[in-house]
């Protein structure tokens, strides 16, 4: 990933409800708004299909952080897309998330993750974020450029038109059949979880 200074800058305008908000809080340009929104507490949000909610909220994962930005920059014309990245997770990137899929035949299991896209540069809004994750996702099988807002229904519809070309990578993805390979998502997201709120604890410990 490349750093968030790679991005263009410009004067912010009232065109649209994300700029108001960052406008009501003294963000000012394009430079302003994305380090605000990046430093912002990581947390999954009550709900995913409006990045609006994180002004609510007071926080955001990698879903409404990177959709308000990519809706801010296309408010003011900059060529700037959010893009859906597949990867494959594994204890590397979250600990404790093998023990849960090798009983399944499985080294891994297909995850998403968002980030930002400028010419050639990608940029991650969570990048050094408390998300649980132990090191930054740099290596992607598949990349998408989607809308800065996606419904649930959008997001399964992607995940799963993906899902089917790992089956060549994975055949055992294929056998345990997509309900399955959900319910282990939903299981790896419990233990991301889980380690970001240890990472939390760690953090607040070492600044008391």
């Amino acid at each position: 990933m490349h750093p968030i200074n790679v991005l263009p800058d410009v004067a912010l305008q009232p065109h649209d409800p994300i700029s108001e908000q960052c406008l009501q809080r003294g963000l000012t340009t394009f430079h302003q708004a994305f380090p605000w929104v990046k430093a912002l507490p990581y947390g999954a949000n009550s709900s995913s299909e409006d990045s609006l909610i994180l002004f609510e909220e007071g926080y955001g994962n990698c879903t409404t952080k990177h959709g308000a930005i990519a809706r801010l920059a296309r408010a003011h014309q900059l060529p700037i897309a959010k893009h859906l990245g597949f990867y494959r997770l594994n204890d590397d990137i979250v600990t404790g998330v093998t023990a849960i899929l090798q009983p399944h035949g499985l080294d891994f299991i297909p995850q998403s993750h968002c980030f930002l896209v400028y010419g050639d540069y990608r940029v991650d809004l969570t990048e050094d974020n408390c998300n649980g994750k132990d090191k930054t996702i740099e290596d992607y099988d598949f990349g998408v450029k989607v809308q800065p807002d996606l419904t649930e229904n959008q997001h399964h519809a992607i995940y799963c038109d993906h899902l089917q070309r790992y089956h060549t990578i994975a055949p055992q993805l294929e056998t345990l059949g997509n309900d399955q390979v959900f319910e282990l998502l939903i299981s790896c997201d419990r233990q991301l979880k889980y380690q970001c709120s240890i990472m939390a604890s760690s953090l607040a410990n070492a600044a008391s």
